[in-house]
């Protein structure tokens, strides 16, 4: 089918991983009697490396004993508080409320062909504003798994709230693709459009010339793995509900069933689909195989039903993934396998036997020991692909504590420790353990310049507002210049072998220090774990952050005016001034006018900024024809309330960007 690992472990990302294992090879010896038929005599690909000796070990810290309680290296909670900063800076919609000064209301009026409201949900990484169902969808099953696995550890430091309204905030989306049984939007947008615009979400309709375009799965043109990461995502999020709003938790288990239905019924690949906006998902999300989806997503039902009929229907799937060594490659967005040896070993104990020995196997990969495979940097990341390499060992790290709960129950809690204390490594890596934060806004000589494109170009502060398209090309990209503001609590993809990260917006390094919504999932779940195992973890504040008001171009008359005991937002000291515009709690919708009135507000700040940017585009040449016509836009739509009646769309034709990063996700050079 796809190949395996989004740019694939067989292509491996040909000129990105070759010239960093390369370099982090050295005396690395390949193993060719143990791998014979795998490819690796004299391979230099990583996961060839011989791991019984120096090379690729690291000082990977596993313990038999878990660490004592006050022994933290990190302030975990507020790395988790800013996780959840991250996920509002990519909310797509009309926002509740304004709690940073470069973000506010942006695809509000975004409708599919059959009118759903596809205004909410997330944009799914920091170069486009695209909405990828699956990718999505496991997103928002990964979260979900957090809040039900680690409840304790959101709630100890106030981030519980938070978490659920971050789900329910991309659930919601999903349930708006969702409004017949067998039609589904398993798209938004065009990465042909996306990729080449630079500017912030909110002018996304001023600045293209084509409407965001939704493509729909069917029973003529399924998606089996779309159904069924759908149907987890939904049965996940009813398990985490269930105590707090147990009708949204009976609706969510209801569409959860269609969808898996959906998904038996009519089995089939997007990979396989003849429709552009499919074939556009598989270019950028491409599956290897939707049994594990289907398998995953009745788990799920049967974690939050059950009902024994998903447990039939989750071990007939589970039981057809037989090519152990590939479908044990990663966790991730493509790949359940591990996780469902992981969940399966927790929830159907009749076989715990068969499950447990499937999930120890696949950690001892990871373990020092003879039976290491992964590769492991000298300063002991995991190592498994160079696209978003932290992403992986986050999402490992947390199924490894999931799992090593489980082993503590079951008796075994020297494996327990191991496995804990090995998960623990990895993220004291991406805090700052390798020598670097890898989360931004965090720690120590954190990411200042991610492939973010909205933190560069933000809607109060768009520098190349209006200019052509090769010039905003390479602003973003050949420009050592730090983003405008901090993404704050987003994980970038990570280092290379060498243990070394290229600070760069440019398409060389868009594989290390691109953020994206499924690399904060797992990551996020296991920092809660870590909350929740120590002592000395406090709440963490917005209060301290810098989150742009002091911008000369933030509109003051936007920022939220916090009750004076709201700690999550404020300092807690004071009495609050009356609200403005609309300074409600979070998770609390503003009245109409209020949002009216910010929306309004926020147009008048895009009309002055862009006037600025007026000035850069040559006079009398038709780029500032375009450019008038686009404010005129723009400022009817102010005295209207929204960012514009009539739209001048506008959208270079140049499709290099695309081909571009079509290249380098194939490991291409540019």
């Amino acid at each position: 089918m796809a190949i395996r690992g989004r740019i694939g472990a067989a292509v491996c990302c040909v000129a990105i991983v070759l010239a960093h294992a390369a370099q982090a090879a050295g005396s690395a010896v390949a193993i060719e009697d143990s791998r014979k038929g795998d490819g690796c005599k004299g391979s230099t690909d990583p996961a060839c490396y011989d791991h019984t000796g120096n090379v690729g070990i690291g000082p990977v810290q596993v313990s038999g004993v878990f660490p004592d309680k006050d022994d933290a290296a990190y302030q975990y909670s507020e790395v988790l508080h800013t996780s959840f900063l991250f996920y509002f800076q990519q909310r797509s919609g009309k926002l509740p409320h304004q709690r940073i000064a470069w973000r506010t209301d942006s695809c509000a009026e975004c409708k599919g062909p059959s009118g759903e409201d596809l205004s909410g949900g997330y944009y799914e990484a920091g170069g486009s504003y695209l909405k990828f169902s699956f990718p999505t969808a496991f997103t928002l099953t990964q979260l979900a798994w957090g809040v039900v696995q680690y409840r304790e550890g959101y709630a100890k430091v106030g981030e519980l709230q938070e978490a659920l309204e971050a789900i329910k905030w991309g659930v919601d989306y999903l349930l708006n693709c969702h409004t017949e049984p067998k039609k589904f939007v398993a798209m938004y947008g065009s990465s042909e459009v996306d990729f080449g615009y630079f500017g912030p979400p909110e002018e996304h309709l001023l600045w293209t010339e084509e409407e965001r375009e939704a493509t729909y799965i069917t029973p003529e043109d399924p998606s089996s793995e779309i159904a069924g990461e759908v149907a987890a995502a939904f049965a996940a999020t009813a398990i985490a509900f269930n105590e707090t709003d147990p009708d949204y938790s009976k609706e969510l288990i209801r569409h959860a069933k269609q969808m898996l239905d959906f998904g038996l019924d009519h089995p089939g690949s997007y990979m396989l689909s003849k429709q552009d906006g499919l074939r556009d998902h598989g270019k950028h999300y491409p599956s290897s195989n939707y049994n594990d989806e289907m398998a995953w997503g009745a788990l799920w039902l049967f974690k939050a039903t059950g009902e024994e009929e998903f447990l039939k229907v989750a071990t007939a799937h589970y039981d057809k993934l037989k090519n152990w060594k590939a479908d044990n490659y990663a966790y991730d967005w493509d790949n359940k396998s591990p996780a469902l040896h992981v969940l399966f070993n927790q929830i159907a104990p009749s076989e715990e036997t068969k499950y447990m020995e499937n999930a120890n196997q696949y950690f001892e990969e990871y373990l020092p020991g003879p039976k290491r495979t992964v590769f492991h940097t000298r300063k002991g990341l995991s190592w498994r692909n160079a696209w978003g390499v932290l992403r992986y060992s986050a999402n490992n790290a947390f199924i490894a504590f999931v799992h090593a709960d489980q082993m503590k129950k079951q008796g075994n809690e020297a494996f327990a420790a191991k496995l804990f204390t090995y998960a623990t490594s990895q993220i004291n890596y991406m805090l700052g353990d390798g020598g670097q934060s890898y989360v931004i806004g965090f720690g120590k000589d954190s990411p200042t310049t991610p492939f973010h494109k909205w933190s560069f170009n933000s809607y109060i502060d768009y520098r190349t507002r209006g200019e052509e398209y090769q010039a905003q090309h390479d602003d973003f990209h050949n420009t050592d210049r730090p983003n405008t503001f901090l993404a704050y609590g987003a994980l970038v993809g990570g280092p290379g072998a060498e243990d070394k990260f290229q600070n760069s917006r440019g398409w060389c390094c868009a594989a290390y220090n691109e953020v994206a919504i499924d690399y904060n999932a797992a990551f996020t779940g296991a920092i809660a774990r870590l909350v929740d195992f120590y002592d000395g973890m406090k709440p963490f504040s917005d209060c301290t952050l810098e989150l742009g008001w002091s911008h000369p171009n933030a509109s003051l008359g936007l920022k939220p005016q916090w009750p004076a005991d709201d700690c999550y937002h404020s300092c807690c000291s004071g009495e609050a001034a009356a609200p403005s515009v609309s300074a409600v709690p979070s998770g609390r919708k503003a009245g109409a006018g209020a949002l009216a009135s910010a929306a309004k507000e926020a147009a008048k700040e895009i009309v002055r900024a862009a006037e600025d940017g007026a000035g850069k585009v040559a006079k009398g040449g038709k780029d500032a024809d375009d450019l008038q016509e686009g404010l005129n836009s723009v400022k009817k739509g102010a005295v209207a309330g929204g960012h514009g009646a009539e739209r001048k769309h506008r959208r270079n034709k140049d499709s290099k960007h695309q081909r571009d990063r079509r290249q380098v996700r194939l490991g291409r050079e540019v």
